[in-house]
């Protein structure tokens, strides 16, 4: 072999293996993609409270195998929202409590609903209570399961709500970007599920 090809093959090696460690390093945080639906408006004059309530019986985000598998894995997440014909927006990082709470709040104003900040205008609240969620891996396949209830509150008075639960799996093939991917999926699929028309009719 010409020394031009020896060094052509020893760049290509040292690409290769760096590339193969940048995509297996471990980081502690994962990276969630939420889709917003293309949706009616609801379009409300008022401004609604959002309130978030973590009622899950065990409070841990993922199993023991999955996080060994996730390794460095903090239980925090980078958000990023995107929308059909829409630039992705870097919404920032969040634990799992307030991201749920920024995805629902995505939701809500893609539909025309004004949400308010802070605890201000508590006259119409959008409790959205957590019942569910854990990422589990079993035999090679990510499993995640999120269960949730959306409740419309009217002066301290319920007026509807709605339970919604999902899960889904996929393979798991090298570092963490399959995790990323079935959690983005699943609370994309759970949270466009709910029926905000239904919700405030």
């Amino acid at each position: 072999m010409s020394p031009i090809g020896r060094g052509i093959k020893a760049i290509s090696i040292i690409v290769f293996f760096a590339m193969a460690t940048s995509y297996c390093a471990s980081k502690n945080f994962l990276v969630v993609n939420y889709q917003l639906p293309a949706e009616p408006e609801v379009l409300r004059d008022v401004p609604v409270a959002l309130v978030f309530k973590d009622s899950r019986e065990d409070p841990a985000i993922a199993t023991k195998s999955a996080k060994m598998a996730l390794k460095d894995f903090s239980g925090n997440f980078t958000l990023i929202v995107t929308q059909e014909n829409k630039k992705d927006r870097l919404v920032g990082a969040f634990g799992l409590h307030s991201l749920i709470k920024q995805i629902f709040k995505h939701r809500l104003e893609n539909a025309g609903i004004q949400v308010a900040s802070g605890e201000e205008s508590r006259e119409t609240v959008v409790e959205i209570i957590l019942k569910t969620f854990k990422l589990d891996l079993v035999e090679r396949k990510w499993v995640i399961h999120m269960t949730y209830q959306a409740n419309l509150v009217r002066q301290n008075r319920f007026i509807a709500g709605e339970t919604i639960t999902g899960s889904a799996e996929r393979l798991r093939v090298v570092g963490s970007k399959d995790a990323e991917l079935i959690v983005g999926e699943l609370i994309t699929d759970v949270v466009n599920r709910l029926n905000l028309s239904e919700l405030f009719n």
